[in-house]
Parts: structure tokens; C-alpha cells; sequence
């Protein structure tokens, strides 16, 4: 398997390590076991417990590709590794809906604010999907538990449900929309009007955020899944991070070669840039726990199904794009509820148009880089 990870900085393993043979062991995740000729090894964290996110990895991490996500890759040239999965305190929390020039509009603020994440959602989404999609809840935990308020609006076109593609705030319904909730926001005293903001975009949403961010002034943009069009990306001065997916049947490689010519083109104009690449990964055994009414258990069982039925290949890549492969077919009727949410793991795995949770911990960090 190839591992391709462009950003600012480029670690360079030696090509002279070989592969040893080792014995892993995963304590609160996942990923454990004896392994032969493999450069690199998956390991993941169990789903949060209640209450808490997870913080970082500890243990043999010397050879972690980044020991505070919480899904990342070993380097396979220790023979005995042992690693322990760690978590934070992050008290629950419920968002606030309400009605915002005639669009919906979730938020939650914690008690102390460093920042303010505005989150904007793909073509025919919707503001509740932050709170409400698994993946994108994740994020949103995380960034409550660093300290981020996160707000999410309804487009202001609700029949295609898509953004405004113009760049000023006159002409721009979305970034009008984007300043009058600050305005309320000021007003209620829950954000001054120095508090830093920033944008987070899945898909059409992306391609929104660097809109939104260099007319109302936010400190940098996370844009997920969409390289993001010239009449933007050539101007902007704004911080932007790219979060794409290799097998990325939306923007196609031709949208994925994009988002690399626009990172390099806000390096070449010394904007501050970075650009991660998702690669396939592993099915372990464990994946589908993390969705709500799944156990582990429930998640080995479906494995298995996908295993035992060929879906799978022997270190658990997916063989066949999930959208296509009809894996639904030897899943057990008792999950049948449960079809989309596994789907949308599956798609994670394959590196599909789907949002992702395994780069949150560089897209806060890139977002404290600025704030």
C-alpha cells in the first residue's frame, strides 16, 4: 500500500528499514496482533466513552505517525510495541436550534470560547447534520472539548440546497447570513467581535468556506472534500487546510489533482497551507462499533459477514467500491436499520465522497496555529 502525504513539511523515512517481524499490542483499541512484512500498521482508538474524547496515544510511539489521533499508522520496525489508547474529560452538550433569516441554525458555546468554528454542509444537507451525522459529531465533540464554540446554518437556497458562489458579502445571501449570526452571537455576549472564526466546509460547503472567510474575515478555513474553484483560491489570503480522499468518486481524480495545484498555489503566493490525502484502510474488526446502537460484538458479526463473503482481502482492505459491490446482501436482516451508517464507514475505508473524522485532530490544530 502507497501512503501519500503531502504538507508543509515532509518527513522521509529511510527506504533502508526493512519490515521486522512484530507483536503488537493495543490496549483500548484496536489494531493488535503479530504481524510479517508489513512497513506499516493500522491502529485505532475504541469509540469515546461517555463523557470523555480521546486525547492521545501512549506507550512505543516513537515510530506513531501522530500519537494524538486517534486513528494512525506504526512503523513496523520495533518487535515488540505496546501501545494504550488515552481520553479527556468532555462533558456533554446539547445544541441550541433556532431560526436565522428564515434558514435553520445550530450552535453550542462553552463556557470559555477560544474560537468560533462555522460548519457548512454539502449540496442537499442540511445545518443539522453537524450535530446529527456521526462523523461530523465527532468533530464536532472534539473541537467543544478543545475549547471551540461550533455553529451551523442552512444554506439560504433551500430548494437545491447548495451555496452562493459569489465572493462579497453584498451579493452573497450565505455570508450575509454567516455576519448576522455573529451579529446576534455579539449581541447576546456569547462572542466579542475579536473572537477568532473560522470556516469548516464539507463538499459544496468547502467550496463556500474560503468565500466566507476571506469576506468576513476569519483566521483560516478547513475545506473537506472539494479543491474549491480559481475565482476564489486566486485571490484569498486566508489560511486553508485540504482534507481530500483519494477514491473520491465526486471530484474524481481530476478534483483531486485540483486541491494539490491550489495548495501550492497559496504556497507559491506564501499563504500558509496545508494538504492531507486519505488513502484506503483497513475494515478491522471494530469499526462499526462507533455507530450508536452497535456493540462490539455487533461490529465483529459484520465483519464477518463482509469477510466470510469475499468482500474483504486478507489484511482487510476493501476488494470493490461499496457503492457498487452490493455488501448488503450478506448482512444480517437484524441491522438492516443500520445499512446507511455501516455504508457510510465502508465508503470512509474505500476513501469515498464522504466526511471523515480521522484528520480532525490536524484541522484544530492548523485552526490553533491561527487563532
Amino acid at each position: 500500500m502507497r501512503y501519500l502525504r503531502t504538507i508543509t513539511t515532509i518527513f522521509i523515512f529511510s527506504l533502508s528499514l526493512v519490515a521486522q517481524n512484530s507483536t503488537i499490542v493495543v490496549n483500548s483499541g484496536s489494531g493488535d496482533g503479530k504481524y510479517k512484512g508489513q512497513t506499516f500498521v493500522h491502529v485505532w482508538a475504541d469509540p469515546n466513552p461517555s463523557g470523555m474524547v480521546f486525547d492521545r496515544w501512549t506507550g512505543d510511539i516513537e515510530w506513531m505517525n501522530n500519537p494524538r489521533e486517534s486513528h494512525t499508522r506504526i512503523r513496523n520496525a520495533k518487535l515488540n510495541i505496546n501501545l494504550t489508547a488515552t481520553y479527556k474529560s468532555a462533558p456533554a452538550w446539547i445544541p441550541t436550534f433556532e431560526t436565522l433569516n428564515g434558514i435553520q441554525m445550530g450552535y453550542y458555546f462553552p463556557p470559555s470560547v477560544l474560537g468560533v468554528i462555522f460548519h457548512f454542509h454539502g449540496q442537499g444537507g442540511s445545518a443539522n447534520l453537524l450535530f446529527n451525522n456521526l462523523e461530523r459529531r465527532i468533530f464536532a465533540n472534539e473541537a467543544v472539548a478543545e475549547g471551540y464554540a461550533v455553529v451551523a446554518l442552512d444554506s439560504a437556497d433551500r430548494t437545491n440546497r447548495d451555496w452562493s458562489t459569489s465572493n462579497d458579502l453584498a451579493t452573497n445571501p450565505d455570508i450575509q447570513n454567516v455576519q448576522a449570526a455573529i451579529n446576534l452571537f455579539i449581541g447576546r455576549g456569547l462572542m466579542t467581535a475579536s473572537t477568532p472564526k473560522f470556516a469548516h466546509g464539507f463538499s459544496k460547503g468547502a467550496g463556500f468556506s474560503p468565500r466566507v472567510a476571506r469576506a468576513l474575515n476569519f483566521r483560516a478555513t478547513s475545506m473537506n472534500l472539494l479543491a474549491g474553484t480559481p475565482d476564489i483560491i486566486n485571490i484569498t489570503t486566508t489560511p486553508i487546510i485540504w482534507c481530500i480522499a483519494q477514491n473520491d468518486g465526486t471530484i474524481m481524480a481530476g478534483g483531486v489533482q485540483q486541491s494539490l495545484v491550489n495548495y501550492r498555489n497559496l504556497l507559491n503566493r506564501g499563504i500558509p497551507a496545508q494538504h492531507h490525502l486519505a488513502v484506503p484502510t483497513p475494515v478491522y474488526p471494530e469499526r462499526f462499533w462507533r455507530i450508536s446502537g452497535l456493540t462490539a460484538q455487533d461490529s465483529q458479526t459484520i465483519y464477518s459477514a463482509l469477510k466470510t463473503n469475499g468482500f474483504i482481502d486478507g489484511r482487510g482492505f476493501l476488494l470493490q467500491d461499496p457503492d457498487t459491490s452490493n455488501w448488503q446482501s450478506v448482512i444480517s436482516v437484524q441491522y438492516n436499520s443500520f445499512l446507511n451508517s455501516i455504508g457510510e464507514q465502508l465508503r470512509i475505508c474505500w476513501t469515498e465522497h464522504t466526511f471523515f473524522s480521522d484528520y480532525d485532530r490536524r484541522v484544530l490544530d492548523f485552526f490553533n496555529t491561527y487563532r
